[in-house]
């Protein structure tokens, strides 16, 4: 019996692994997607040899990397820094306006905000000695992981994204034609998906930096920049990022947290009734429970790759759930 339960735990932690691998490739192919927007101008409108497209595009890419980290990053993490020095001041700030409000109401009870962010900040530091190593290690393997992906990423860019041709020759001829029909729609939503995601997060991030300036709140860069990637993950990113803003604007006046609530409801109604059903018309549409379902339940298999990936593989697996099983069955 033991034997039986530990070969059924190894094939469950194989398979897992083995999934893994898969959503590293799927990853490298949505990257390979946008990779070719740049590859296909330059190859297309340029006449260049693909070869000579990608390298244009990968040192295009680069270079706006380099100006981003030399101009934005430092000025980013200058701010993150001065923020999360701030909190113990910023606790207390908090604590005495929620007990003052509490002896109010005539309310006995009294909150130590502070004692409760020193404890966590302590069992925070506790926890990053006591796992430096594994940190270190999964550091490694993580830099291991995103070598494989550019290197695969690049590989997929050497041909056209859009080609079914390598697909399809697997299938037999009578199959080919569907096959390709299938192949060629999947690339389509993946890239309604990729670049909406890309334009909704430019948006939501200039949104916030711009708006959390104009309301006063400090650190307005950090915390736009923050809130447009965290807009990666729909329904849990967006809330998430309003936090940080939301805790310094109460810290000086329960007016400019209205105002940040307002902002993170306007900026939620844009993306919703505007930037998504125009920039992602052709996506498939997910249920929102769905989505929360699968970020949340992939995360907890997979770790942040399985996040990453979780929307598009959910939207794939529907859309081939829809036109092979459904549409098969209604034949």
């Amino acid at each position: 019996m033991t034997l039986v339960v530990l070969a059924t735990a190894l094939v469950v932690y194989a398979l897992i692994k083995v999934i893994n691998l898969v959503f590293l490739v799927f990853l490298a192919l949505l990257v390979s997607i946008f990779l070719s927007f740049f590859v296909n101008f330059f190859s297309e409108k340029l006449k260049t040899p693909r070869g000579v497209a990608l390298a244009l595009s990968l040192l295009l890419l680069l270079s706006i990397v380099v100006v981003l980290v030399m101009t934005l990053v430092p000025v980013v993490i200058s701010q993150g820094q001065r923020a999360l020095e701030q909190l113990p001041a910023l606790a207390v700030k908090l604590q005495e306006m929620i007990n003052s409000f509490l002896s109010k109401i005539g309310s006995d009870t009294y909150v130590e905000v502070d004692e409760l962010i020193r404890n966590a900040v302590s069992k925070g530091g506790a926890f990053l000695s006591r796992g430096i190593f594994t940190a270190v290690g999964k550091g490694v393997y993580g830099a291991m992981q995103a070598l494989a992906l550019i290197v695969i990423a690049i590989y997929f860019s050497l041909s056209k994204i859009d080609d079914p041709t390598p697909i399809a020759r697997f299938f037999p001829p009578a199959k080919r034609g569907r096959v390709s029909w299938v192949y060629v729609n999947i690339i389509k939503k993946l890239r309604a998906w990729l670049m909406g995601q890309l334009f909704s997060m430019t948006v939501i991030a200039f949104m916030y930096s711009v708006g959390l300036t104009i309301i006063g709140v400090p650190y307005s860069l950090f915390f736009g920049i923050l809130a447009g990637a965290l807009c990666f993950v729909p329904y849990i990113g967006p809330p998430t990022s309003t936090l940080g803003p939301l805790l310094f604007a109460l810290a000086e006046s329960p007016m400019k947290g209205v105002w940040v609530l307002v902002l993170y409801a306007t900026s939620q109604t844009l993306e919703s009734y505007f930037l998504t059903p125009l920039v992602m018309r052709h996506q498939v549409k997910l249920h929102p429970i769905v989505t929360i379902v699968s970020i949340m339940a992939m995360g907890q298999l997979f770790g942040i790759l399985g996040v990453a990936v979780a929307v598009p593989t959910v939207a794939v697996g529907q859309f081939l759930f829809e036109e092979i099983l459904v549409k098969s069955v209604a034949k």
